[in-house]
């Protein structure tokens, strides 16, 4: 009869195996997606003077998307600014006089005050005027236009959805069982069915928590290098190789 701990061994072994034969039968479905995407929204209410993109169009970081026409802005600062000239001429008048105690305290804070909000209205009106383009945040690609030339928006309104062709992620749903063995950085194989290609990968990150009705866990991996054929949305089977099996009959003689 067989030692106990050399039983248990040789069931941790046959385990193994059978994950192993689990992991290379049952295909598993991934989904691509890029890391970084967005739906970039108007700051502002106003009419749209330039739509410099369109669908599937590249862009780089920094590159003007679409401008809006803000010639009312532009007004709205210029009075700003010489509102708060003459508030401080004001209040340099002021500070003279208060010298020769020729005007009261009183007078002075509130010619102080008046320097003061005629700076924040200004503030406001330059925040809103760099609002009156869209500039990308990342290098990458236009996933969808959602507005046209010449199109009055209100404020919040979608006006594209990009994403960042240089960085995908596999996700995938895979039995929870399998964390005996998945780790991070576990490599992996995917086929594309759009591609028909296979690409190396590994696994990046798996989720911290397991669905206990499907008994199931959500796994994210990337792709090794970078190919400039995918494209979010793609599909396809993930392979895995066999778990390594660990030696546990020689370690328990």
């Amino acid at each position: 009869m067989l030692a106990r701990p050399l039983l248990l061994a040789l069931m941790m072994t046959f385990a193994d195996r059978a994950l192993a034969q689990e992991a290379e039968q049952e295909p598993i479905r991934v989904q691509l997606s890029a890391v970084h995407q967005t739906t970039l929204s108007s700051g502002i209410a106003a009419r749209i003077t330039s739509l410099a993109v369109k669908e599937g169009d590249r862009f780089k970081q920094g590159q003007v998307l679409l401008s809006f026409d803000c010639a009312v802005l532009k007004e709205k600062l210029n009075y700003a600014s010489a509102s708060e000239q003459a508030a401080r001429k004001k209040l340099a008048i002021a500070n003279r006089l208060d010298k020769l105690n020729s005007i009261s305290i009183s007078e002075v804070e509130q010619t102080r005050s008046a320097v003061s909000m005629a700076q924040a209205e200004s503030g406001v009106n330059r925040a809103m005027l760099e609002r009156c383009t869209i500039k990308a945040p990342f290098s990458g690609r236009v996933t969808e236009t959602l507005v046209r030339n010449w199109e009055t928006v209100p404020e919040g309104k979608p006006l594209l959805t990009i994403y960042d062709d240089s960085a995908f992620e596999l996700e995938m749903i895979v039995p929870s069982r399998w964390l005996r063995w998945l780790r991070a950085d576990s490599p992996f194989s995917v086929t594309l069915d759009e591609t028909g290609q296979r690409y190396p990968a590994k696994i990046s990150r798996l989720s911290s928590a397991v669905d206990a009705v499907s008994q199931s866990v959500k796994v994210f991996g990337q792709i090794d290098g970078h190919d400039n054929g995918l494209l979010p949305g793609m599909s396809g089977v993930a392979h895995f190789d066999a778990p390594a099996s660990q030696d546990t009959t020689a370690n328990a003689q």
